[in-house]
């Protein structure tokens, strides 16, 4: 028998081990099933004779706090499946929450007093960039907000956009929003592994 060539032994995909297949079940199930399931509360989907809090929400902020609801939610199912068996919470398991809920809010905090969401109607899109929380009040943008001061004066070039709000701000502001992005996500990550484990440890006890 001819034996198979090399590119087809680098195709071959590693399987995940067993623990950690059944952890990205896990994380999946508490974050897209959840955001999936919860699409008609989040007013994600309409439904006749019901009206969504999202509703109460300025246009503009709904893409923000549509994300964020789900994220929210994700880590409340989280603590629901961990009360159903144990009504105690170990330190481990209240640092990774607390862990999770305090890089949620900081993300929340950086993403909307630091970052500029223009609306290009053209295109039906928004483009968002790292301002920073401050705004120089100079030419060629007095007297304007960030928004308007990138969309009519400055232009979406980010070096533009760099060099007039500050180089440094807006690296900082670039570089907290991604520590906060990763803190969040392996915070989360860490809590739902935790409860992998104590589910697997009941199970086999």
């Amino acid at each position: 028998m001819p034996e198979p060539s090399q590119n087809s032994e680098l195709t071959v995909k590693p399987r995940l081990p067993h623990l950690a297949s059944d952890w990205l079940r896990y994380l999946l199930g508490f974050s897209v099933s959840v955001g999936v399931g919860l699409a008609p509360y989040l007013g994600l989907v309409g439904v006749p004779l019901f009206t969504p809090l999202l509703s109460l929400i300025p246009q503009t902020l709904q893409q923000i706090a549509i994300p964020i609801s789900i994220a929210s939610m994700g880590i409340v199912a989280v603590f629901v499946q961990w009360k159903k068996r144990d009504s105690s919470s170990p330190v481990e398991f209240r640092r990774a929450a607390s862990a999770a809920i305090f890089t949620l809010v900081l993300f929340i905090t950086i993403e909307v007093m630091a970052v500029a969401h223009i609306e290009v109607p053209a295109v039906g899109q928004t483009v968002s960039f790292a301002v920073g929380f401050s705004s120089p009040q100079r030419p060629p943008c007095e007297n304007r907000s960030r928004e308007s001061c990138i969309a009519d004066r400055l232009g979406f070039d980010q070096t533009v956009i760099d060099s007039y709000f500050g180089d440094t701000q807006t690296s900082l502001t670039r570089l907290a929003l991604v520590l906060a992005y990763i803190g969040f996500m392996s915070s989360f990550g860490w809590m739902v592994g935790l409860l992998l484990l104590r589910d697997r440890q009941r199970t086999s006890a």
